[in-house]
């Protein structure tokens, strides 16, 4: 009959542990120290290397992304309000000559119908994603002043460009069939017709202040740009599609003979 007793466990060898050795000298504990030293400044020298990595990779996709609003979004829509100014004004102008002289019905609903612009958005979602993510702050602030100036009029060109639609749909609402506009008709067309006007002018003021900007940035992508000028032609003939040089600034003195300048 076997036994039933539990053999004693077999004795393990004690672990070896390297106890650290006492320095017996100041030189032996300064090499120690130093070794310490170094070792941590290793470490965080490498930690800032790849924070820095990290920081620019984000700057890199930040500005990316911007240069894509601005340039292929933004831009080309800014250009068109630029060089479509001087048609729009001739087409409001036209409106009130033909109130003043009392033109027929179909005449002033072919003038009224003809004024015409495009309802867009004016992006700024790429800058606002630089801002909350924190890149921005490490793009070069030459470079960041560039890209603040680029953006700072495109909330104020989406809201006027919304009042806009407002104004020409008031400017549409005229009878299409009959006889001669009566008094109150001509009042609401002429009203409507020198709201526009402001806002045009609002758009077109934000526009040439905003252009130049972009064109620090690098070229507008002419593609898009080609799209919005065939928007133009279209609209008004060929003779208002201007090409703008890329250095181009609108002077002084244009925009102080221009309507409602303040």
């Amino acid at each position: 009959m076997e036994s039933s007793e539990t053999p004693p466990p077999a004795e393990t060898e004690p672990m070896d542990i390297h106890k650290p050795k006492a320095a017996h000298s100041w030189r032996e504990f300064l090499t120690e120290i130093g070794t310490i030293v170094c070792g941590i400044l290793i470490a965080l020298g490498l930690e800032q290397l790849i924070v820095r990595a990290e920081w620019a990779h984000k700057v890199e996709a930040a500005e990316t992304a911007m240069l894509h609003e601005l340039l292929e979004d933004d831009g080309p829509q800014v250009y068109q309000r630029v060089v479509m100014h001087d048609c729009l004004v001739a087409s409001l102008d036209g409106i009130r000559a033909g109130i003043e002289h009392n033109a027929s019905r179909a005449d002033m609903v072919r003038l009224v119908n003809g004024y015409r612009v495009s309802f867009l958005s004016y992006d700024t979602r790429a800058r606002d994603d630089a801002s909350h993510t924190g890149a921005m702050e490490h793009v070069p602030p030459a470079r960041q002043d560039v890209f603040d100036a680029s953006y700072d009029q495109m909330p104020y060109m989406e809201k006027t460009n919304g009042d806009e639609a407002q104004a020409i749909g008031r400017l549409r609402a005229l009878k299409q069939t009959g006889g001669p506009l009566d008094a109150a008709e001509q009042a609401r067309v002429l009203d409507a017709a020198e709201q526009a006007r402001v806002l045009e002018y609002r758009m077109w003021s934000a526009a040439t202040f905003t252009l130049p900007q972009i064109h620090k940035l690098g070229d507008i992508d002419p593609v898009r740009q080609a799209y919005f000028l065939g928007e133009v032609g279209q609209w008004y003939g060929t003779a208002c599609i201007l090409k703008l040089p890329a250095d181009w600034r609108i002077s002084p003195d244009t925009r102080r003979k221009s309507s409602y300048y303040q």
